[in-house]
């Protein structure tokens, strides 16, 4: 019985100690490009192929990697954990490391109706500036974005300004700057037209974003209808503590 259980703790540190190995490998090996063979891996480390096999599997459970037949085993890129924040797109994508772009798939002006004029806090008939637009990052689809705007905000835009950042164009042109956004969140699964953008399966969620933009002076600027590929993005926020103060009278 002894010898049993000192074998198993031999053979779980030795898991440990190759997943670790591989973490390490996989860490120092440029996303896109294939990891030694198995054949290699158990020469140099001394180890059966079959155990490395079995960290391999795990890596590929975790997403760290993917098996191609007949080709190797190679680095997938992780998701982007985004801070949730008035950062824009492009942004993201370059601090990530990726080239940002876009591909402009409608555009329009058309007179609000009493619900949008409600939301964008403007006059019924009102002309809004509509577009969706394909998001980029070094020409793998990220999101899909539908974005309304008042004209009145952004005189002279037309789908041609469209190809970069909108908050950068806001800034530059307009001297439009965003203050504050009320954001909601939840995951999907997303219609046909959006899944067949994303080139994703019928099967895979979405993060819908949905974001309020206003001014420092609480104006409406924007409304955004976002579709995030779920297996590219992550989310964080940062929280307070103070709804978990010991003053009674917050907490009663």
């Amino acid at each position: 019985m002894g010898f049993n259980v000192r074998v198993t703790v031999v053979e779980e540190s030795t898991r440990h100690t190759l997943r670790a190995r591989l973490r390490e490998l996989v860490a120092s090996t440029e996303v896109g490009k294939s990891l030694p063979s198995e054949r290699d891996l158990s020469a140099r480390w001394g180890v059966a192929r079959m155990t490395i096999r079995r960290a391999v599997d795990a890596l590929v459970a975790e997403g760290l990697v993917e098996r191609r037949h007949g080709s190797g085993t190679y680095v997938t890129p992780q998701p982007f954990v985004r801070l949730l924040g008035l950062t824009s797109f492009s942004q993201d994508m370059r601090d990530r490391g990726l080239e940002p772009s876009a591909r402009l798939l409608a555009y329009r002006v058309a007179p609000a109706d009493a619900a949008m004029a409600t939301q964008l806090q403007i006059a019924p008939g009102d002309p809004v500036v509509s577009f969706t637009r394909l998001r980029l990052g070094s020409g793998e689809a990220m999101a899909v974005e539908t974005v309304w705007i008042p004209q009145a905000l952004v005189p002279g835009i037309n789908g041609s300004d469209l190809g970069g950042s909108l908050y950068e164009l806001l800034s530059s042109r307009y001297r439009v700057s965003p203050g504050a956004a009320n954001v909601s969140i939840e995951p999907v699964l997303p219609d046909e037209r959006v899944r067949e953008l994303l080139t994703i399966s019928e099967n895979q969620a979405c993060l819908r974003i949905r974001m309020v933009d206003s001014d420092a002076r609480g104006n409406i600027i924007m409304i955004a209808n976002c579709f995030y590929r779920g297996d590219k993005y992550q989310l964080t926020a940062q929280v307070s503590g103070g709804a978990f103060s010991p003053d009674p009278a917050r907490n009663s």
